[in-house]
């Protein structure tokens, strides 16, 4: 053999030894131990994950510290913020109004809202399914950073809020930051502020506060006991975990915060809780006996809207991992990352909850959905 092709053979076994190769997960004890060199990995100071098919819980993992300086060991009945999962719930708040014929989803939101939303170029009216698949052009301007309250719940209402963002002459009104350049439904860019809005809409169409509509119409039937939007309901004998940052070789705990988009983040739950949730979805939209969502609307919700725009979009829900088939959210706040989703077809589903805000769980939500279809 020439010296030439030893070598080229040589580099190419090291560079294939090198590979991260996909792990062994078969049964339980793998995926506790995949799940503990993740954490290690990527410095996570706890994470839950739950596997699921239809309306059965086939495995949990609640791993590692709520709190780190404190060493209190992570419970299932710990509580994390959500980040943008929480943007499921909101959608699926909507999407129960138009169940009730309440609206239609090409309707203009300004039939509907307290006050006029137009972008300041285009005379296009913004839509529901604009705002579910963000494409209404309502952007995140820089005003958002100052709407952080750390230790409380926002002070500020978020019906006013959002008149005096989106409105001219309101005091957070900025036309070339709040608004993006192009014109509403013509192109995608992820909007947290045209999600919170749907709150917004929630409350003029039901007459109701956003978060009593949640607890009235998705929490309490659906028995998501260990869910909530603001930091002054939840129970001082319930653990909220403790969101942290890892730099230098430790932990920095987050104060708990909110922010006064909450409607886009701002949930805290449990995996159990969420599952609640998703084995809704994944049985035509009823669970416990209750009708969360319609069939049709439920197909909508996981359909492709905008596939001219962007071919992972359904209705506040996307294609999570395309090979698997997984549709759901994931989300990304200071101090926590969170995943869940769910195939359709096998009903089969995963969520995953950490509180450390770099994170990666894409593949922990591959893996934990590949175990589930041998469980």
């Amino acid at each position: 053999m020439k010296l030439q092709t030893l070598i080229l053979l040589l580099t190419t076994i090291l560079l294939l030894s090198n590979c991260k190769k996909d792990p062994e997960i078969n049964n339980a004890a793998d995926f506790k131990e995949y799940l503990e060199a993740e954490m290690e990995t990527q410095h996570i100071p706890a994470l839950s994950a739950l596997i699921f098919k239809g309306d059965q819980i086939l495995l949990q993992n609640h791993l590692g510290l709520s709190q780190v300086q404190q060493n209190v060991a992570l419970e299932q009945d710990h509580i994390f913020l959500l980040a943008s999962v929480s943007k499921v719930i909101t959608g699926t708040a909507l999407l129960r109004l138009y169940d009730q014929g309440l609206f239609a989803l090409d309707d203009p939101i300004n039939n509907y809202l307290p006050f006029a939303v137009n972008h300041p170029d285009f005379n296009t009216p913004i839509t529901f399914r604009h705002l579910l698949t963000h494409t209404s052009s309502i952007a995140d301007g820089d005003v958002l950073d100052s709407q952080y309250f750390y230790g409380q719940d926002s002070p500020v209402a978020l019906d006013s809020f959002f008149e005096n963002y989106l409105v001219p002459g309101g005091v957070f009104y900025n036309e070339t930051q709040n608004y993006d350049s192009f014109e509403p439904g013509t192109q995608q860019e992820y909007s947290n502020s045209g999600s919170a809005l749907i709150g917004v809409l929630v409350e003029a169409i039901s007459g109701m506060s956003f978060n009593d509509f949640c607890k009235q119409q998705i929490f309490t039937p659906m028995g998501m006991t260990n869910t909530y939007w603001r930091l002054d309901e939840i129970p001082q004998n319930k653990t909220i975990v403790q969101p942290y940052n890892y730099a230098g070789g430790d932990y920095e705990a987050i104060q708990h915060y909110t922010f006064t988009d909450y409607p886009n983040g701002g949930l805290r739950a449990t995996a159990e809780d969420l599952f609640k949730l998703l084995s809704a979805f994944a049985q035509g939209g009823t669970a416990n006996n209750y009708q969360l969502l319609k069939p049709a609307t439920l197909t909508a919700m996981t359909t492709l809207q905008i596939p001219n725009i962007n071919n992972e979009t359904g209705l506040h829900f996307f294609i999570m991992n395309a090979d698997n088939s997984l549709w759901g959210h994931d989300g990304g706040e200071q101090g926590v990352a969170t995943v869940m989703a769910y195939n359709k077809d096998t009903k089969v589903g995963a969520i995953i909850l950490s509180n450390q805000g770099e994170a990666n769980l894409d593949q922990v939500l591959v893996e934990a959905y590949k175990l589930g279809l041998k469980l």
